[in-house]
């Protein structure tokens, strides 16, 4: 990871006059309250100064910020300098450039989603010169120059470069989709999670109207692969994981719930729950290497794939190929998302046929965003997956 840029950070006492945030319709904020998160893995409020701000072209008041696996992750290990985390962000826009705002065909006032990724975009790089592949350029990949929402130093600049405060800066190379202004705050608070579920589950994973769906890890991401497949239509959708309560929550979707508490075959359990008539995708969030490539050989029906979106403590495992070809099947990985399935997102949101409303959510101000990290890298979280901090007092 590259140092910071700069170092000026303006801070005010909270409580005082001078350190109250300013809340425009429109324009740049004033003093901006923010979670900022150490290294040590503690988090504390601080109020940050927009005037310091580098290459801001536009300004976000930030509405809900949801927590991904991810972020308690980078929390629990660690992080390399005080962040303002949150990398799920749906927001309004009060001040952006006349020039951005055409390229985006957005205006000051409109509902956004940000995606995370803050890619290079130069003409020579050979992911950013491909339409749609900006997600895996070098500069924003998360393994690399994680130039990403979230991460970036907050003592670089105004510090304002996640989701976890009132507002954020939008930069030039900030990747935004427009939400419809009415869609409700924890139902847009999906866009991103859900478009992920969208990409792996119907676009990687094929599954259709009529199909059988197993996901297994009714967390985040399980949970908004279920409702993907409920959108597209899937004839059976089976839940798989061990808490019982987010299987529950699984189950309001749509999804037939099945407990691995006692760490049963996973392909015994697939194959009773189908009744011996297998699935056509097997959807990974957890990473369980070999146990799921062993049921997806004795499961898989022919042509079915095999999708892994979760890295596990197993990266490396045995795959039976000759099972593999015998079925005309697919493995593949995936991670993040296509354009495409931002927009087709938005659209399943919209239309209420996702049914990620009945999830319910917890709202998270910015004073207990560290207490909750804490709680969710100790396994004490909500029952629910859906997590969403809520900046505005």
């Amino acid at each position: 990871m590259n140092d910071p840029r700069s170092t000026a950070v303006a801070l005010a006492e909270p409580g005082t006059e001078a350190g109250t945030a300013a809340a425009p319709a429109t324009g740049r904020p004033d003093r901006v309250r923010a979670a900022v998160s150490l290294p040590e893995v503690a988090t504390e409020v601080r109020y940050l100064d927009p005037a310091g701000a580098l290459g801001a072209v536009g300004w976000l008041r930030v509405e809900s910020s949801a927590v991904c696996g991810t972020d308690v992750s980078l929390y629990q290990a660690g992080l390399d300098w005080p962040t303002v985390m949150g990398h799920h962000v749906v927001g309004r826009i009060t001040a952006l450039d006349p020039d951005r705002a055409r390229a985006w065909s957005v205006a000051v006032g409109d509902l956004v989603a940000l995606e995370e990724y803050l890619p290079c975009q130069r003409p020579d790089c050979p992911e950013c010169s491909v339409p749609g592949r900006y997600r895996m350029c070098p500069e924003s990949d998360l393994w690399k120059g994680r130039r990403r929402v979230g991460l970036i130093s907050a003592e670089e600049g105004s510090g304002l470069y996640g989701g976890n405060a009132e507002y954020m800066q939008l930069n030039a190379n900030s990747i935004l989709h427009k939400l419809p202004s009415d869609l409700d705050p924890d139902l847009a608070s999906w866009t991103q999670p859900f478009a992920n579920a969208v990409d792996w589950t119907i676009n990687a994973g094929g599954a259709r109207e009529g199909s059988t769906v197993v996901v297994i890890g009714p967390g985040y991401h399980g949970i908004a692969a279920v409702a993907a497949a409920r959108a597209v239509g899937a004839k059976r959708i089976i839940a798989i994981g061990r808490s019982a309560e987010r299987l529950e929550i699984a189950e309001t979707l749509g999804a037939e719930p099945v407990v691995n508490a006692d760490g049963t075959d996973l392909g015994a359990l697939i194959n009773a729950a189908t009744g011996g008539h297998g699935t056509d995708l097997i959807l990974d969030t957890v990473g369980l290497g070999k146990a799921v490539s062993s049921a997806a050989s004795g499961t898989l029906r022919k042509l079915g794939r095999l999708v892994l979106a979760g890295l596990g403590p197993v990266p490396v495992t045995e795959v039976d190929f000759k099972a593999l070809i015998r079925g005309a099947n697919t493995i593949t990985g995936v991670r993040g998302r296509s354009p495409e399935a931002v927009r087709q997102s938005i659209e399943l949101l919209a239309s209420g046929a996702s049914g990620l409303e009945l999830v319910p959510a917890t709202h998270v101000p910015l004073e207990e965003v560290g207490d909750m990290l804490a709680r969710l890298a100790n396994g004490n979280g909500p029952a629910s997956p859906h997590v969403v901090i809520r900046p505005q007092p």
